[in-house]
């Protein structure tokens, strides 16, 4: 439960001060009864309900009175649902390695690229009313698309436009994609901004305390997703037909490559953010609801509850009244 107006508690404060000149009318009423006679006798006086006139269950229902309506002034409020972004509130650079070694399929028939492509495809229709940009990188780094809020175009570039070995520059040049993945965000925004790294790891060996220290400093969260297996892949090649042509070889041997997990933490860590190793494909799922990704950029729809607790005070008061007049 959230309270939409938290201010309004302070004035829970006035209830002990309600409670003591509730006491002190009752005093004061008893003083002034005695000087006509003896109270026992006054009391006598027949009443249709003596055992609910009694002081405290009177006090009771007026306490019960003021704590509601002050509860009602607070507008306390359920969360409902499941939680989903806010619009506007978050600006997402996606960082997408397209180099050589993200065509190993280790992912069935599927490639690391092309399981990357596809989990972040499915990250958009979550970003809807925020802004998404794209990068891509494997020696060098190119934009694809500045921030947008058209996930529909950028769905279809991410689909049509982007593939392995379309930067024509070998390796994988991790740092390099983060500092243009940085020029993408507006300076002294308001948005939360956060960075979605797709990658194998590269080659494991390229310094990243630089960048990294100027990401933390600007405060942005890189959540790191770790692509391909542990256990060394070998790289398929396929002609204009996408018929298979055999395994990419180097000095007539047959090159492997494997996940290098150990730079992707580091990135993570370094920054605030999250290192999520994709085994099946479905680890990133409801990734842009885990306040540890997204900060408080979260919300859920609310049932607003302030008309029950004021009727809640109404009643006991209405019943206070009738109770003092039967």
């Amino acid at each position: 439960m959230r309270l939409g107006y938290p201010v309004a508690c302070w004035l829970l404060l006035l209830l002990p001060g309600i409670y003591l000149l509730l006491s002190l009318g009752r005093q004061r009423q008893a003083a002034f009864l005695r000087r006509f006679g003896d109270p026992t006798l006054l009391q006598q006086t027949p009443a249709r309900l003596p055992a609910l006139r009694t002081a405290w269950v009177c006090t009771t229902l007026l306490l019960l009175s003021f704590l509601s309506i002050i509860l009602a002034l607070a507008d306390p409020r359920l969360r409902t649902g499941a939680p989903y972004l806010r619009a506007g509130a978050l600006d997402v650079v996606m960082l997408l390695d397209i180099s050589t070694s993200m065509a190993a399929e280790d992912y069935g028939l599927r490639s690391r690229f092309e399981q990357a492509r596809e989990m972040a495809r499915s990250l958009l229709p979550d970003l809807r009313g925020n802004r998404v940009g794209v990068i891509t990188f494997a020696g060098t780094s190119f934009r694809q698309a500045d921030l947008t809020e058209d996930l529909d175009a950028l769905d279809f570039i991410l689909q049509s436009w982007v593939a392995v070995d379309g930067i024509e520059v070998g390796g994988s040049n991790i740092a390099q994609a983060i500092a243009t993945g940085l020029d993408l965000f507006p300076q002294g925004s308001t948005r939360q901004q956060l960075m979605l790294l797709f990658s194998d790891g590269g080659d494991g060996e390229e310094p990243l305390h630089s960048i990294l220290s100027h990401v933390a400093r600007r405060g942005i969260r890189i959540v790191t997703l770790g692509l391909g297996h542990l256990e060394p892949a070998r790289i398929p090649r396929y002609n204009a037909h996408q018929a298979f042509v055999g395994y990419l070889q180097a000095n007539e041997q047959i090159v492997t490559t494997s996940l290098h997990e150990a730079p992707l933490q580091q990135i993570a860590t370094a920054t605030g953010g999250t290192y999520l190793r994709i085994v099946r494909g479905d680890e990133g799922r409801n990734l842009l609801t885990r306040e540890a990704v997204v900060g408080k950029t979260l919300t859920q729809k609310e049932t607003r509850l302030f008309q029950l607790f004021l009727g809640m005070g109404l009643g006991a008061f209405g019943i206070y009244t009738l109770l003092i007049r039967l």
